[in-house]
């Protein structure tokens, strides 16, 4: 285990030191009323918000919530200390979110640049707070602004506090595409389902299997053959990495697919 995440952590720095960006005085004059407002938002809202900046590698903006739920006092600086930030998730944890980093990193070098804002990444994990208790949230990044050469310059991240998983349930991560609804499921660590997407049809049946009903009656509904219904079934359970239909509606709902 050891061995593994030394693997992954030195890929998640090798990421960083290519991630080089063309950033100048004038951009960052340009996108200060963008945070200002973001900033309003997270106090009117109470929420768990932070602006990450890469070219930095330190927070542009944090709201209260967000440092009190990483455990970080309000004196310290902003910029990121990686080995200290992975200390503080929960080491059962530390492979999959260095996983998630890695997925994300290679999903978004395969998109044209003009896509990028269109997808966020979902996924969850524990973190120790300043009480030193570890909190399990719904952490969802998005890419805010690029630079000139169409690389991810500022990520927004919303967190929310999540109730905790049963113990032989597996953190999830998605990739979700903002502006059409397709999911891209990262669950193993090859990315061997990165490229998998739910079809809007198998999220209609998807719907209605947790509303009660059967293949015959869905068949019905969506006016298609029972054997499309079968089939479009078994594609969930692959893709979702489930076993039965009960398990996949329980996984669905969690991550909002329905």
């Amino acid at each position: 285990m050891h061995n593994k995440l030394n693997h992954l952590y030195t890929q998640r720095l090798n990421h960083q030191k290519s991630h080089q960006l063309a950033i100048t005085d004038e951009d960052y004059e340009s996108i200060r009323p963008k945070i200002e407002m973001i900033k309003r938002l997270a106090e009117i809202e109470s929420s768990i918000y932070a602006v990450f900046d890469l070219h930095k590698n330190s927070y542009l903006l944090q709201s209260k919530e967000q440092m009190e739920l990483f455990g970080i006092a309000d004196h310290e600086d902003q910029s990121i200390d990686f080995e200290l930030h992975y200390k503080r998730i929960h080491p059962d944890d530390l492979a999959f979110v260095l996983e998630t980093d890695n997925l994300q990193h290679r999903f978004f070098s395969t998109l044209p640049f003009h896509e990028k804002k269109n997808y966020k990444l979902v996924y969850d994990f524990r973190t120790q707070n300043a009480d030193g208790i570890y909190v399990r949230h719904m952490h969802q990044s998005i890419p805010l602004e690029q630079d000139q050469n169409g690389k991810t310059w500022l990520t927004l991240v919303i967190s929310h506090p999540m109730s905790e998983r049963a113990p032989n349930e597996k953190p999830q991560r998605r990739m979700i595409n903002i502006k059409t609804g397709e999911l891209h499921l990262f669950n193993n660590v090859d990315g061997e389902s990165s490229g998998m997407v739910l079809t809007k049809r198998e999220k209609e049946v998807l719907l209605l299997i947790s509303r009660g009903y059967d293949s015959y009656n869905i068949a019905d509904k969506m006016q298609i053959s029972i054997n499309t219904v079968n089939n479009h079934r078994q594609n969930i359970l692959r893709k979702t990495k489930t076993e039965n239909a009960t398990q996949s509606v329980l996984y669905a709902k969690r991550i909002g697919i329905i």
